[in-house]
């Protein structure tokens, strides 16, 4: 049986999620000003660029190479060059095609919101509602049979992870994606500072800050550490680094006229 509390701690990053996502777009539309289409762009870019043509890459790589559990260290390197290409040229694709009348600051924040806010909706919609879903049917007891298209061995590795971990599992996702959140605001004022100044050197960096970031949270996917204090830790001090970043950015942007 999966207990109430932790069903209730399930319920409470997707809900956080949608919270951080308007609550964003309200506390920015006071300080700065806010502009629906990055928004939208932004929404829809990360969908785009992350979760369907970054998404086929992985499919075609792990097709091509099973055991690349077994590889950290070239798994993690994989995953967090990826993630930085995938996020920040489909940043650059859509400020350059799409944006080109919100090259500001504020179009740089209303962009952010949008792909970090949706981020943050999407994963812990199929992160928390997953681990839901499977907790109902645990509960009912219906959970073999629902499942039975699954081998035996996968049926039971996710029942076991579902009834063991604890709740502040799910309270640590929550805050997380409010740490992972002013990253990306951050990462997208870099894109469009670099095409503000005509710099693409911006672009590379903020690829490699974003490989750079990612890489111990890919290479802790594979098991190589678990301690989730630690990993909300590190997020912690990006964010941090992130926060200030979004602060100075403003003025960096009216020194390049924008």
């Amino acid at each position: 049986m999966v207990s109430t509390a932790k069903i209730i701690a399930m319920f409470v990053p997707i809900i956080f999620s949608f919270v951080l996502f308007i609550g964003l777009i309200l506390f920015y539309k006071k300080r700065t000003g806010v502009s629906a289409r990055p928004i939208i762009l932004g929404a829809v870019g990360f969908i785009v660029f992350t979760q369907v043509l970054e998404k086929i890459l992985h499919v075609v790589v792990i097709t091509s190479f099973p055991n690349y559990a077994d590889h950290p260290l070239a798994w993690g390197t994989y995953g967090a060059l990826a993630a930085g290409l995938f996020e920040e040229l489909g940043r650059f694709i859509l400020f350059t095609w799409l944006l080109k009348k919100f090259h500001d600051y504020k179009g740089g924040i209303s962009f952010g919101i949008g792909w970090g806010g949706i981020e943050a909706i999407l994963l812990m919609l199929m992160v928390c509602g997953q681990a839901l879903v499977f907790s109902f049917m645990l509960n009912d007891g219906t959970f073999e049979s629902s499942m039975a298209q699954l081998p035996s061995d996968q049926l039971a590795t996710i029942k076991e992870a579902v009834l063991n971990q604890g709740a502040s599992f799910y309270y640590l996702a929550a805050l997380e994606r409010l740490f992972a959140v002013f990253l990306q605001m951050a990462l997208s004022l870099l894109v469009l500072l670099g095409i503000a100044k005509k710099k693409f050197s911006y672009v590379i960096l903020a690829i490699l800050i974003h490989a750079g970031i990612d890489f111990p949270i890919v290479f802790a996917q594979v098991g190589q550490f678990t301690n989730l204090w630690i990993i909300e830790g590190y997020l912690a001090v990006v964010a941090i680094f992130s926060f200030l970043f979004i602060k100075r950015a403003k003025t960096m942007f009216l020194e390049a006229g924008k």
